[in-house]
């Protein structure tokens, strides 16, 4: 019997200790970078080293705020020579970069081909006008009709407004870097890849630092996660918002089951007015100028949140046979995960992995 008790005291000793050694949960939240709220969860073994962590996520999305912001220049304090606002102030002159800058724009310009000029960071002018129609807080029309006149005024602005091809050059010259803009056109607006960029350092650093349990939401579009402590199958539940319900009961339509991987949505739910029926929302075509009415959200799921973030918005101005024909050509070269809820409400994935459940009734 007293070899028993024994027993159960080294077992509840042992129990205790692996109780004691779990992780714990801490969470961060920076409101002042990307235009949006970022939430950070990490499991590790106490506070000091929790904020260690934060620390350098929050420098990481800082430091991306500051030299992606295409509203305001950069703070006097600032240590980088020149950020996107500055760059669209100066025309037809060499601008020094930063080398992160610089590989940011370098890489914009990849995806740029990649996608047949559906993603393109140069339309920001195009891309404003129809912000000031959707989301002006005196004069805009978010969730409601956009006057005739309204419509036909901004179809003449975009009209004078032309998409360049070469909207501007990249060049190293000793060790330093450079963007030139070469047409008054241009505006360089990197909202559709910055933040998934930024998320992507972010999730990079966690996993260089050993951390196992994690998430990263920047924003309801653009998610990274490691695995779940708090399930025995290490995966993550995540619901997909129904962009046609979202005021009802019925505001998911699917659930996927994921881990240690980055999801982007791209969607017209959230920002946009109506015109003779039709949602026009800031996603915007290179091609057409125009907001396009193919799908309600494109989910893409990958393992590089930067070119998840531009694919997601490339796709959703593509018609349904140009984008089948990016997914076969690219599909499995970047491992890429589609769940894509068509404007008729009905659902087309290209899955490899990834469990999805249709939840509607």
């Amino acid at each position: 019997m007293k070899k028993i008790w024994m027993l159960l005291i080294a077992l509840f000793i042992s129990m205790l200790l692996s109780a004691c050694n779990k992780p714990t949960a801490y969470n961060f939240t920076y409101f002042d970078y990307m235009d949006t709220m970022i939430s950070v969860s990490v499991y590790v073994e106490n506070e000091n080293r929790a904020n260690e962590l934060n620390d350098v996520i929050e420098g990481i999305y800082k430091q991306y705020h500051e030299l992606t912001n295409n509203y305001d220049g950069l703070p006097v304090d600032s240590p980088y020579l020149s950020n996107i606002y500055e760059i669209n102030q100066t025309l037809n002159e060499d601008v020094e970069i930063d080398q992160e800058l610089y590989q940011i724009l370098l890489r914009t310009n990849e995806i740029k081909t990649m996608t047949n000029g559906y993603f393109d960071v140069s339309i920001g002018k195009i891309v404003d006008a129809w912000k000031e129609v959707i989301l002006n807080e005196e004069s805009g029309y978010i969730f409601s009709e956009i006057p005739q006149e309204v419509y036909q005024n901004v179809l003449t602005q975009i009209a004078q407004i032309d998409v360049i091809d070469e909207p501007f050059t990249l060049f190293e010259n000793a060790g330093k870097y450079y963007v030139h803009l070469l047409h008054e056109d241009v505006k360089i607006d990197l909202g559709a890849f910055a933040k998934g960029y930024a998320t992507q350092q972010a999730f990079d650093y966690l996993m260089s630092e050993e951390v196992t349990y994690f998430s990263i939401s920047a924003g309801s579009s653009s998610i990274s996660v490691g695995e779940n402590q708090n399930r025995d199958t290490g995966l993550f539940h995540v619901s997909l918002a129904n962009p046609v319900k979202t005021g009802s009961v019925d505001r998911t339509y699917g659930m996927i089951y994921v881990q240690n991987i980055g999801i982007n949505t791209s969607g017209n739910y959230e920002q946009y007015a109506l015109y003779q029926g039709l949602r026009y929302h800031h996603i915007i075509s290179p091609k057409t100028k125009m907001p396009m009415q193919y799908y309600h959200t494109v989910t893409i799921l990958g393992y590089d949140a930067g070119l998840l973030d531009a694919l997601s918005t490339a796709l959703f101005s593509m018609p349904s046979q140009e984008f089948e024909s990016f997914m076969n050509q690219y599909q499995d070269t970047y491992e890429l995960e589609v769940i894509r809820f068509n404007y008729d409400e009905t659902i087309t994935t290209f899955l490899k992995s990834t469990v999805f459940e249709d939840t509607r009734p």
